[in-house]
């Protein structure tokens, strides 16, 4: 909890900045400098931050509906987790800014400055965004946000929810979409130069005109690893059975191995986010606690494999099989007391065939379960309160 004084100086920080904005004639209103404050949870609801100096402070999990931030320097800030529902934030310098994980539905960013910018530290004072300079939106909900006219080059919004989003005469060049929810989005006069959109869900009207531009909407400029792959599996058994004390363990993100072959290998906690393997072969595997988080997977075979514990949020399984499957919770404790679920939370899972596997215990918050193929014990015991599109379609025997 923030020290009193602390909360008095930012409270007449703030009561300040309102007077510069009317232009107080008394001379009392300055511009608001709270660069490098940890504000982080700070309740700042609707009030008017119009100009505001921000840079590097940290606002993480800040409450800031309606907020107005527009022309704010929140350069090398960390917003992350914060609640930006309906902010304003035209013409806002994000560059370097950490955004993960926020909510920015029909929040209004256009003419925003999305680029890199490294902040220099300030003697004790380091920025809380990116130290490495990249402005990162990952797992965001952008739903009917408007990015029009923005610089986002390089920016990172994998995994985020973009649907119904404007991003028309944007500069998206380079920018990473891998795995970004795009359906019902337009982006028109959008500049696509190098733009990476692996796994992204797109209407069809989008992709017909993505790829008129000649956008690869399946994973252009991925970093491909196939050719060294089974050396890497080899180290990562040796790191599995020698409980991490040998062996070097797998940890990638964003590489391409499309259609690889993992078939009946030992994967359990590799990581493997971000990344392009649709159509790989994952039968019989054993990818417990595994991390394939925000990945192309669609018509991936998972037949047989064992997926307790892993992590598949926000990953797109559209057509995999994952016939037999096993989603166990895993016993992190040896006495029952933390279990560890399998998460498809945000995943979509359309038309999967989920026969002879069970959902029960599994995350399935915002899943999309449209479509998928089941037998009699799919869905007994699941929690399908907060999955979409759950009615199943029997394949038949």
């Amino acid at each position: 909890m923030m020290e009193e004084r602390y909360l008095r100086a930012v409270r007449d920080a703030l009561v300040r900045h309102q007077q510069w904005l009317l232009r107080d004639p008394t001379g009392r209103g300055r511009r608001a400098n709270l660069s490098f404050y940890d504000l982080a949870g700070l309740g700042l609801n609707r009030v008017n931050l119009s100009g505001a100096k921000l840079t590097g402070a940290s606002l993480a999990r800040a409450r800031m509906i309606g907020t107005v931030l527009s022309k704010a320097d929140l350069y090398g800030a960390d917003l992350s987790r914060a609640d930006l529902t309906g902010a304003q934030l035209q013409g806002a310098d994000l560059r370097g800014a950490r955004v993960d994980g926020a909510k920015l539905q029909n929040a209004n960013l256009q003419g925003a400055d999305l680029r890199r910018g490294m902040v220099l530290d300030a003697g004790e004072l380091r920025a809380a965004g990116n130290s490495d300079g990249t402005t990162t939106f990952v797992g965001c909900s952008l739903t009917q946000a408007v990015l029009t006219d923005c610089r986002m080059a390089q920016c990172d919004f994998s995994g985020s929810d973009l649907s119904g989003a404007d991003l028309s005469g944007s500069d998206l060049s380079g920018a990473i979409l891998i795995g970004a929810d795009l359906t019902g989005a337009t982006m028109r006069k959008a500049t696509l130069d190098g733009v990476l959109m692996c796994g992204a869900r797109l209407n069809e009207e989008l992709r017909v005109a993505l790829e008129r531009h000649g956008v690869d909407v399946d994973g252009t400029g991925l970093t491909t690893t196939a050719a060294r792959m089974s050396d890497l599996i080899a180290e990562h058994q040796i790191w599995v059975e020698k409980l991490g004390k040998g062996g070097e363990r797998i940890q990638f993100q964003r590489i391409d191995l499309r259609g690889y072959n993992f078939a009946n290998q030992l994967l359990c906690g590799a990581v493997m986010r971000f990344s392009g393997l649709r159509g790989a072969d994952f039968s019989g595997a054993k990818l417990m606690m595994a991390d394939l988080s925000y990945s192309d997977l669609r018509d991936a075979d998972f037949t047989s494999a064992d997926l307790s514990g892993c992590n598949l949020e926000g990953a797109n399984l559209a057509g995999a099989k994952l016939w037999r499957a096993k989603f166990r919770k895993v016993d992190l404790s040896g006495d029952g007391s933390r279990l560890w679920p399998t998460s498809f939370a945000k995943a979509r899972l359309t038309g999967a065939d989920l026969r002879d596997a069970s959902l029960a215990g599994v995350v399935l918050r915002g899943t999309d379960l449209t479509a998928i193929k089941t037998s009699f014990a799919t869905l007994k015991g699941a929690d399908l309160s907060a999955a979409l599109g759950w009615q199943p379609c029997e394949a038949p025997a």
